[in-house]
């Protein structure tokens, strides 16, 4: 049996875990090209193939995917941001919380088991006597990368220069070095005041948005005008009630996680999909979701093995097809590099 996947089928298999299940009906919507019985071959095929599976009879009969499909890479994140937003099949293109939800049921006991593993090994070889220069590494490293994702031009010397000898970079713009420094001040402050984030409030968002962004010229408080994102077709809640009343779904969605870990990723996606602020959302999602880890014991993420398009692609994907697979592996290899790598 030819075990190539054709594009159509590939188009099949990426609604069905986008949805959960579809008729065939729903399927023909999706791929309105294609004719009944192609579809019913491709199908056919998949099943036979063990990437989909059927429940039902006649008319009636619905399909899904498989936990073998679920492990197939069905995007390329780094290469779907690449794609024009416009020639992309796009599923969605407003906020939908029960997306963001959706965070937490991602996570299976083998991810939950290897998180505490990880942090258990993380909180048993913390307090030595290089921890303060272990510190320092951390916010350096976390300070040039999540500026970088941010499209800042500092190298990782410029931004060690920067903060440990205040000596900014020649050719760079000082709005670059000011968001550096303020990575370094935001961060500071949650690690002296780490207890204070054991849950997430509107105040701390807020507290945490304003260190990031003093100096640059960006407004306090919620936004009261409509944001784009640019490379997505995926546009955020545009009134002042909608982003605060959405706001208030994903505190609560976080404060409602038991693990530490999902309740830093669901507060990383969140806002970050939100985009509550006129400017530095994703930004303040960075640190906020680390608030979380450290006020927990557990280490938080510098993103510095991060690849950015891959990183971007992972969140385009959850805004616009809903999935949550990509995004949570970034997380989970980002943790690890943490766990491993700083003692802080």
């Amino acid at each position: 049996m030819d075990d190539t996947i054709s594009d159509r089928q590939l188009r099949i298999l990426k609604h069905l875990s986008q949805i959960g299940t579809a008729s065939r009906k729903e399927l023909t919507a999706v791929i309105p090209s294609v004719s009944r019985i192609t579809l019913i071959r491709d199908l056919n095929s998949l099943q036979a193939r063990g990437l989909a599976i059927a429940a039902g009879k006649g008319p009636a009969t619905v399909y899904s995917i498989t936990p073998s499909a679920k492990r197939l890479k069905l995007y390329d994140p780094a290469a779907y941001l690449l794609e024009d937003p416009d020639s992309r099949q796009v599923q969605f293109t407003a906020f939908i919380a029960e997306h963001v939800k959706r965070l937490e049921s991602a996570w299976d006991k083998n991810k939950i088991g290897n998180i505490k593993r990880l942090a258990a090994d993380y909180q048993l070889k913390r307090g030595s006597d290089v921890a303060s220069r272990e510190l320092e590494r951390f916010v350096i490293e976390f300070s040039w990368k999540s500026s970088k994702i941010e499209g800042n031009t500092y190298s990782l010397l410029d931004t060690e220069q920067l903060i440990k000898g205040s000596v900014e970079a020649a050719g760079h713009s000082r709005e670059e070095a000011v968001m550096i420094l303020n990575h370094k001040t935001a961060f500071d402050y949650i690690w002296q005041h780490n207890h204070s984030y054991r849950q997430l409030s509107r105040m701390s968002i807020e507290e945490i948005h304003q260190l990031l962004t003093q100096n640059l010229g960006i407004s306090r408080g919620l936004r009261q005008s409509p944001v784009g994102i640019v490379g997505t077709a995926y546009v955020p809640p545009a009134s002042q009630a909608e982003i605060s009343s959405h706001l208030d779904q994903v505190i609560k969605l976080v404060n409602d996680c038991q693990e530490p870990a999902i309740k830093s990723l669901v507060a990383l996606v969140g806002i970050s999909y939100l985009q509550p602020f006129a400017d530095g959302n994703k930004r303040t999602a960075r640190l906020a979701s680390n608030a979380l880890l450290v006020a927990h014991d557990y280490p938080p993420l510098s993103y510095r093995t991060v690849d950015e398009n891959a990183f971007k692609g992972a969140l385009i994907l959850f805004y616009e097809q809903g999935v949550t697979d990509y995004i949570v592996e970034v997380f989970l290899q980002q943790f690890e590099f943490s766990a491993k790598n700083y003692n802080l």
